[in-house]
């Protein structure tokens, strides 16, 4: 009953989001060449291939790039001005309330990754293969708990964090848990909405400024 629920609330979901979605379509469509939905296939409960939908934040092509299936920060030149935003705030997220609808996802379990990622964590971490049994999720603990996304060497410690709050989720998972979780993706969401509304460009103070520094050195 609670993952037909999902399914319903998804639902709804999706059908309230229309004129959000429809403004992200023109705003995707009118900065950036290319789709406006990206799709990859990914594995889903019990390792089975499901395809997950999201809005595209990256020039075509760049999911080419196997690095890029590893971990995408947001300074990535890759990413679209637009992408980074979205990107920020989850928005383009949002399509993969589709795959709830259809029964491939629910509001919170282990997040769907590249199979290429998955197949190298689970050379890397004891156990990873077990956050499989489980439909992946619009959102975890882990998700919320940790700012941002790790790469390069700090890669696989980031996932063994993320997978120890994963590995306490698929212990202790119930209603409950679930609720908590969605309430702290919300919470969650809202604290970085409110950061990146209060980010402004950084101004150079006068000692930084190179005109500063050739007066100085010439004075000295």
């Amino acid at each position: 009953m609670w993952y037909l629920t999902q399914r319903l609330v998804a639902f709804v979901g999706l059908l309230l989001l229309l004129p959000v979605f429809a403004f992200l379509w023109m705003l995707v469509k009118a900065t950036s060449e290319g789709p406006f939905l990206y799709s990859q296939t990914r594995p889903g409960l019990h390792g089975v291939p499901i395809r997950i939908w999201k809005i595209r934040t990256m020039v075509p092509g760049s999911d080419k790039n196997l690095q890029n299936a590893r971990c995408v920060l947001n300074n990535n030149p890759n990413v679209t001005y637009v992408g980074r935003i979205l990107r920020i705030l989850k928005l383009d997220e949002l399509p993969q309330l589709w795959n709830i609808v259809i029964g491939q996802m629910a509001f919170v379990g282990p997040r769907p990754i590249a199979f290429s990622l998955h197949q190298e964590l689970c050379m890397m971490i004891p156990g990873f293969e077990k956050r499989t049994g489980v439909r992946p999720g619009l959102s975890n603990i882990g998700q919320v708990s940790i700012e941002e996304n790790a790469s390069g060497d700090q890669l696989i410690h980031d996932w063994r964090e993320r997978f120890e709050a994963e590995t306490h989720y698929l212990r202790n998972r119930s209603i409950g848990y679930d609720c908590v979780v969605i309430l702290l993706t919300v919470l969650y969401l809202l604290r970085k909405a409110w950061r990146l509304r209060g980010k402004r460009p950084r101004t150079k103070i006068a000692s930084q400024h190179p005109e500063y520094l050739l007066h100085q050195s010439r004075t000295a």
